[in-house]
């Protein structure tokens, strides 16, 4: 982030607490319930919102030398990436191009001498190609083979993570939906960072109640009994949008503290909690010392799942217990917004109504927009 944009936005969080404002939308917004049932609404999100943007896959560090892998899934779909003895990434369809067994079974791991199919051996070197058929001259005649290297899967390393696309890739291209983070995200260097932790769960709630739980701060105090005894400012916020995504600021009580420093002296990061918004449904979270990524995949309407990566800078892994400790409730926040997120699949179902999104909750109505404007872009490009 450049150090104007960060004087720009501490200046705008000393207003707000000397005032007793917050950034806000120009009016109330209502959503029907319908809106997060069903599979029609799903499919058509699918469809349109989805596989048109990349997924969040790994950390750098995790494809850190040849031969790595990471094994996920990518709109429904099983895929692989690795990086290649060439320094670069690539990405695959995890079904091997005999009888479609599933390619590679573990969730990661360092694999040099390729891939190969547990059915019948079938192996695959780390650019995709078939390099080796067992009885191949007995069995299969070249023009059988001709064709059968793996399916390749849109990838693209940036600012620090691995992205991936759909298998038939998207109309704008990986790097264009990636673009306008790029000012923010070359000035934090993640690549420098090392993967910690991660951890994944499921839970009983439409994707969109779990993105938007994470888009307001208006439910700190309510609903994270710790949050009392934290650090937070109450309920003030920015909210800015960048293209489809979107960055909120959560400042700390220290920022207080730097009303009289002068400006060139003042750094943003250690004094708020940045979350970035990775539309449709990916946050970054950059702490003082350490980075958590967090992804919410819809499985069904009222399913989803989470996968969390924990990321640390130097000066982070040089204090791991204190590391340990953010983490720590970090993880009992997430509990708790996953809680609530069930708590309101239900409530839908038994009374339906329109939700009410209220001017505090500005971050609400940018997802609301980046998303109606993604359906009607793809519904207008179909036509």
């Amino acid at each position: 982030m450049k150090p104007s944009t960060q004087q720009e936005l501490i200046d705008r969080i000393l207003a707000h607490i000397a005032n007793g404002t917050t950034d806000t939308a120009a009016a109330e917004r209502s959503v029907g319930t319908d809106d997060y049932l069903g599979t029609v609404r799903l499919e058509q999100e699918l469809r349109s919102v989805f596989l048109e943007r990349p997924v969040l896959l790994a950390h750098s560090s995790q494809l850190a030398k040849a031969g790595d892998f990471r094994t996920d899934e990518v709109h429904g779909r099983p895929v692989f990436a690795v990086r290649t003895r060439k320094g670069d990434v690539r990405a695959f369809l995890n079904v091997c191009r005999h009888r479609g067994a599933r390619l590679v079974e573990s969730e990661q791991g360092t694999s040099v001498n390729g891939f190969s199919c547990r059915n019948h051996a079938w192996r695959y070197d780390d650019e995709g190609a078939l390099a080796h058929v067992p009885d191949q001259a007995r069995c299969f005649s070249p023009s059988a083979l001709a064709g059968r290297d793996l399916f390749s899967v849109p990838v693209q390393e940036k600012y620090g993570f691995i992205w991936a696309g759909a298998a038939d890739g998207e109309r704008r291209g990986l790097a264009a939906h990636l673009d306008p983070l790029g000012e923010d995200f070359d000035g934090y260097r993640f690549e420098d960072d090392t993967i910690w932790s991660e951890d994944r769960l499921t839970g009983r709630f439409n994707w969109k109640l779990g993105v938007e739980g994470f888009l307001e701060v208006y439910h700190f105090r309510s609903l994270h009994p710790d949050m009392k005894k934290y650090v937070f400012v109450p309920e003030v916020a920015l909210f800015d949008q960048l293209g489809e995504h979107a960055r909120i600021v959560a400042p700390k009580r220290e920022i207080r503290e730097v009303r009289d420093t002068p400006a060139g002296l003042r750094v943003l990061r250690p004094l708020v909690t940045v979350v970035y918004f990775v539309f449709p449904s990916t946050f970054v979270f950059v702490e003082k010392r350490h980075v958590t990524t967090l992804r919410i995949s819809p499985l069904t309407p009222d399913t989803s799942e989470i996968r969390v990566l924990h990321i640390a800078g130097q000066d982070g892994l040089l204090r791991p217990e204190t590391l340990r400790q953010n983490i720590a409730l970090f993880t009992k926040v997430l509990s708790e917004d996953v809680a609530a997120a069930e708590s309101i699949q239900r409530g839908l179902t038994s009374a339906p109504q329109k939700l009410l999104f209220g001017r505090n909750e500005v971050g609400l109505h940018y997802f609301r927009d980046s998303l109606c404007r993604a359906i009607e872009q793809s519904v207008g490009q179909s036509v």
